[in-house]
This record gives C-alpha cells, sequence and structure tokens, in this order.
C-alpha cells in the first residue's frame, strides 16, 4: 500500500467538528436569553446549574477522546468483530456510568449547589434544574460514545448533525416549555433532556445502520483486552482532565482577587480565547481519527506528509490567530463589553494573549495526534506536568505583581512546556 494520504480527508473530516464546537456555545448563549425572559432568577439557577453539570460531564470526556481512535485503527485493520464489541461494550458502559452519575448527581445537587452561595429562591430553582437535566445525563454520555464512534469510522458529519438535533430541539422546547406553556425553568431542564434523548437515538440508529455484520466471535481474551483498553484510556484522561480543569479554575479564582475590572476582563478573555482555539481544536480532533488510520495502515508517522501537513496547516491557522489577535483584541473586547475596560489593555497584555494562542495552537493539535498514536498515558502526563508548571508559575510570578499579566505569562509558561513534550512524544519511535 502507498504511504499517501487525501489532503482533502484533513478538511472532511475538520469542518463538520468545527461546525459543531461553534455551535455548542451559541445554543448556550441561546438557551440562556430564554431564561432571561421568565426572570433574573431563573436565569441565575440556570447559570449554576450548566456549570455545575458540565464539569461533571468533563469528567466522561474519555467516551469521545479515547474511543475515536481506537475505532480508526480497528477499521483501518479491518478487525471488524472486535469493533463490534467494543461498539456494544462501550454503548452498554456509556448508559450504565451515565445512569449511576445522574444518580450521585441528583443526590448531591443542593451541597454543590450550595458552594456558590445563591439566595434560597435561586437555590430551590437550582436544585430542580440539575435534578431534572441531570435524567438526561445517559442520553449525553450515549451521544457522545456514538458519535465519537462514527467519527473513527470517518463520519464526522454525524457530529455536526446531532449537535444540531440537539440545538434546534433544545431551544425550541424550552421556549415552548418554558414560556409558552408558562413551566419556567422546569421546562428548560426537561428541554434539554429530551433534546439528548432524540439526539442520541439519532446518533445510535445511524452508528447500528453504518456497521459491518460479521458471523466471528470474539475471544474471551480479545473481550478482556477490549474492556482494559476503553478503561484505561479513560482512566489517563480522566486524570488529565482533572489537572486541567483545577489549572483553569485557578486562572479565573486568581484573577477574582484583583479588581472588579481585572476580574471582568479576564472572563471576556477566557472567553475570546476558548472561541479562538475551536479552530485549530476542530483539526486536533480530526487528526485522532486520520493518525491513527495512517499508523494502523502504514507504521511511521514522524517522517510522514500528513505529520507535514497537519504542521503546516497548524502553522497557519496559529500565525493567523495571533495577528488577527494582536490587532483587533480591543476590538473583540468591544464586542462583548464597554469601553472601561478596554482602556486596561496594554501591549504587554495583547502580545501575552495573541501568544496563548501561537503556542496553544500546536499544544492542541499534538495531543489529538497522541491519542491518534495511542499514547494516552504521554498525553495524559504531558498535561499533569505542564498544569503544574503553569501554576508554580503563575504563584511565582503572582507574588512580585499581582496583574492579569502574570497569569497569562503562567499561561503561555504551561502551554509551551505542553507544546514541546508534545513534539517529543509524537516523533519518538
Amino acid at each position: 500500500m502507498k504511504n499517501e494520504f487525501e489532503k482533502k480527508e484533513v478538511w472532511l473530516n475538520s469542518y463538520p467538528i468545527f461546525l459543531w464546537l461553534v455551535s455548542e456555545p451559541l445554543v448556550g448563549l441561546i438557551d440562556s436569553k430564554i431564561a432571561s425572559y421568565i426572570d433574573i432568577d431563573v436565569l441565575a439557577a440556570v447559570g449554576i446549574g450548566e456549570t455545575i453539570y458540565f464539569v461533571f460531564i468533563w469528567i466522561f470526556i474519555f467516551l469521545a477522546y479515547g474511543t475515536t481512535p481506537y475505532v480508526s485503527s480497528l477499521q483501518a485493520t479491518k478487525q471488524i468483530s472486535k469493533l463490534n464489541y467494543f461498539i456494544s461494550f462501550g454503548r452498554k458502559s456509556s448508559l450504565l456510568i451515565g445512569i449511576l452519575s445522574a444518580g450521585l448527581l441528583i443526590f448531591v445537587s443542593s451541597q454543590l449547589i450550595n458552594f456558590f452561595e445563591p439566595t434560597p429562591n435561586v437555590s430551590s430553582k437550582a436544585i430542580s434544574y440539575l435534578i431534572l437535566r441531570s435524567l438526561g445525563l445517559p442520553f449525553y454520555l450515549l451521544n457522545m460514545h456514538s458519535t465519537a464512534v462514527l467519527r473513527g469510522m470517518k463520519y464526522p458529519k454525524i457530529t455536526l448533525y446531532s449537535s444540531v438535533i440537539v440545538g434546534v430541539s433544545n431551544v425550541v422546547l424550552s421556549y415552548f416549555l418554558g414560556i409558552v406553556l408558562n413551566f419556567g425553568i422546569t421546562g428548560i431542564a426537561v428541554s434539554s433532556s429530551i433534546a439528548f434523548f432524540i439526539s442520541s437515538l439519532y446518533s445510535t440508529k445511524v452508528l447500528i445502520d453504518t456497521q459491518t455484520q460479521t458471523t466471528n466471535s470474539v475471544i474471551s481474551e480479545e473481550k478482556k483486552e477490549i474492556s482494559k483498553k476503553f478503561f484505561s484510556v479513560g482512566f489517563f484522561i480522566f486524570i488529565r482532565s482533572m489537572f486541567l480543569t483545577l489549572f483553569m479554575a485557578y486562572l479565573r479564582n486568581r484573577a477574582s482577587l484583583m479588581s472588579m475590572s481585572e476580574i471582568a476582563l479576564q472572563h471576556v478573555l477566557l472567553q475570546l480565547w476558548s472561541f479562538g482555539y475551536v479552530f485549530v481544536d476542530a483539526l486536533a480532533i480530526a487528526a485522532q481519527t486520520l493518525v491513527a488510520e495512517y499508523k494502523a495502515k502504514f507504521n511511521l508517522y514522524k517522517n510522514s506528509e500528513l505529520k507535514k501537513y497537519l504542521n503546516s496547516l497548524t502553522l497557519k491557522i496559529a500565525a493567523f490567530l495571533f495577528i488577527i489577535s494582536f490587532i483587533f483584541l480591543e476590538n473583540m473586547v468591544l464586542l462583548i463589553t464597554d469601553v472601561s475596560l478596554v482602556s486596561i489593555i496594554d501591549v504587554e497584555l495583547k502580545i501575552l494573549f495573541a501568544l496563548s494562542l501561537l503556542i496553544g495552537s500546536f499544544a492542541f493539535l499534538w495531543d489529538g495526534i497522541l491519542l491518534g498514536l495511542d499514547k494516552s498515558r504521554q498525553f495524559s502526563t504531558l498535561t499533569v506536568i505542564s498544569s503544574i508548571l503553569g501554576f508554580l508559575s503563575c504563584a511565582y510570578l503572582l507574588a512580585q505583581d499581582n496583574s492579569l499579566s502574570s497569569l497569562w505569562i503562567g499561561l503561555n509558561a504551561s502551554l509551551l512546556s505542553r507544546a514541546l513534550l508534545g513534539y517529543y512524544h509524537q516523533i519518538e519511535d
């Protein structure tokens, strides 16, 4: 077999993921807008409930990140029986984890909400919202698993279609149940659970229809290997997610100890930063499938044309993000807030923000490549190390200068170490 790849495959696997990543925060904004039509307490309750729900969901991201490259590898090597067993095992595990997690989240909902110290009225509404939304957690995880498998099988558009189904049904049902039928926050929460139920049915049906049937059975040892793979990758990604989440929470917490203007500006900057890396994150997720398939077929990735093309494409994206963010940062901040925050943005902060997108682009790409190369242990370890380094850098710099620039220098130090370690691990044999 020739050692080649089609460049168009990079785009075909990337653009649906990009549209999916962009659509999620957009739907969240619309949902919040609907909540604001009811009253401010409902909006606050939705904000608290969503924060807890999505932090909780992040724990199970391995159902997506760990699944895609393994499926791509099995399909590329035509191990159809093992692939079918892995899909069945993952589906059952996702539902079981979802049911157990929903029960746990419902049980501790009031304690988690109390961390935010809301008013009694907001607290009761947030508890109601979180409990009802938790009912949809099994379907959220099932949908996450099914779309991840389909990405591995090179059907990335299903992820986008699934997201559209969730978004449209959630917005329509939230407005109808929450405002038209006057169920308020209860209607908004139930709408989300119904939306993921519908989407999970769609993605699972597509997956079942797409699977290649075989009469070959999977032996006991292979079943143990597959289940071990599923949970070992999940463990490494779980550890990685915990350290990364704690580091990002630390950045927000330290900003909250500064002036009100700096708190607000940091919030806006992190929102813009999160949107900026969507461009390369889509490429990184697509790379999981492409690299895993490439490795399964050709064995050597480190000197491949695919590697050169992905790096070249990321360099162009990173340079674009650096230039645009440096020149237009004040204008982008003005789109979200007022002129008072723009006045405290200096040249140093602009450079640090732009650098974080430049360096981060490669860190994110190489995360995806490491998963594609089946290096989940290294993927986890380098993020743990970089998060600790970022924390120590911030702690030292803040002691010298308690400013936003110190936080962004620490973030850049973390991203740089993550990028360098990611580069090393992707080229080692």
